[in-house]
């Protein structure tokens, strides 16, 4: 008997952290309504997108997206990329927004914080968080803890390493990446502070994550608290 080709895929790993959360209304709603494999493919990926950035105002620009070199590939190139979100907004899923002062247009998920954000824009009240957006690409390599240790924080010690290797094991590499960052850009630079940091997200939820859950019923509450906070 032949032997069969190993899979390209080698299963989801049971890590409840890397978990990205789709709503129900995804499936209930929407995708039996999605035809093309673009714009279910993009969906998916925006809502990928959306989990990993961290401020509390999540949208998307053409920019950052064709940014991302895997997407690309994904879509079939820009024109097919660009059908897709026209697609998807016509479908409801997405809404777009012009900044004209900015010569910029943004593309925000259908739900209470993409509504109020938009809503902001319309009202002249949106204030950009351009400059904390960074691009966020679909890579398959996870960054070396050890490496980023060392490029950041110092020598590593036996002891040292063994912590390291339990720290990987329990938070999501991007965390780990995400929390060695505010830490260097506080000028902390020690482990303990970076595990504080990883603690922290592990008990209350990455980033603002507990108010994205209040706020994410009422797009006024949203729009008016994210006013407030900026």
């Amino acid at each position: 008997m032949a032997s069969q080709p190993a899979p390209l895929f080698k299963g989801f790993p049971d890590d409840g952290n890397s978990i990205i959360r789709v709503p129900e209304a995804f499936f209930t709603e929407l995708l039996p309504h999605i035809n093309d494999l673009t714009q279910l493919r993009l969906l998916l990926y925006m809502y990928w997108h959306s989990e990993k950035q961290p401020n509390k105002v999540r949208y998307f620009r053409l920019v950052d997206l064709l940014s991302d070199p895997t997407l690309v590939m994904m879509m079939g190139g820009k024109d097919r990329l660009d059908l897709a979100l026209e697609g998807l907004i016509d479908l409801g899923a997405l809404l777009r927004a012009e900044l004209d002062w900015m010569d910029e247009v943004y593309f925000f998920i259908n739900n209470a914080q993409g509504q109020a954000a938009v809503q902001a824009i319309q009202n002249g009240e949106w204030q950009s968080v351009k400059n904390n957006h960074q691009p966020i690409h679909l890579v398959n390599e996870k960054p070396n803890i050890f490496k980023l240790y060392e490029e950041n924080i110092g020598v590593i010690t036996p002891m040292m390493a063994e912590i390291l290797k339990d720290d990987e094991a329990t938070y999501p590499a991007w965390w780990i990446e995400k929390a060695i960052k505010i830490a260097v850009a506080r000028n902390v630079r020690t482990w303990k502070y970076v595990q504080g940091i990883l603690k922290r997200w592990q008990k209350e939820g990455f980033g603002d994550e507990q108010n994205r859950r209040d706020d994410s019923q009422d797009p006024e509450s949203y729009r008016k608290s994210w006013l407030k906070r900026k």
